[in-house]
């Protein structure tokens, strides 16, 4: 469950399996074959001495199941990628005013030379990305932290326990 990789060969495996399944289902699977009596009866005995009815619908169940397993995962990942997101986001947009506040001709650098201009450029960009990733990577506690925050019944030592948080090492 902990490597990726084998969690993302699972999914393709289940999901191939089950298009593969329906594939054969609307194709191949019959209940009659023909309409002379002889062969009729003759593909009961055989389907009934080998029990394929139930050993189908045991893997139509198995499938099914698995299917419905991951359908339901999948929402569960995106709306935890969501919460991320948003703490990462929050803390743009703090970066989006500063900036902005800064660029409002505080820093007089329209008449610098150009290779000055570039350098600033340089430091900002590689600050920003900086910022971004290791926000990123913080998006967890970020998100405990901006629920902790918007809770109203939460005292405020227990707010500042969930700030802390964004800095402690987590076990996932």
């Amino acid at each position: 469950m902990g490597d990726a990789d084998s969690v993302r060969a699972f999914r393709r495996s289940i999901r191939r399996s089950f298009e593969s399944f329906l594939r054969f289902t609307h194709r191949y699977w019959f209940h009659e074959v023909s309409e002379q009596a002889r062969v009729r009866a003759l593909f009961h005995l055989c389907a009934g001495h080998l029990g394929t009815d139930a050993l189908y619908d045991v893997v139509k169940v198995r499938i099914a199941d698995m299917n419905t397993y991951l359908d339901a995962d999948s929402p569960r990942r995106q709306a935890s990628t969501v919460v991320r997101l948003t703490g990462v986001t929050i803390v743009g947009l703090i970066g989006t005013v500063t900036t902005g506040f800064l660029g409002m001709n505080r820093l007089a650098e329209a008449d610098a030379p150009l290779a000055r201009k570039l350098w600033i450029f340089a430091i900002t960009v590689v600050l920003t990305t900086v910022l971004t990733f290791y926000t990123m990577g913080k998006s967890k506690g970020l998100s405990d932290f901006l629920d902790a925050r918007s809770n109203q019944h939460l005292s405020v030592s227990a707010r500042l326990q969930a700030l802390a948080g964004v800095w402690r090492r987590s076990a996932d």
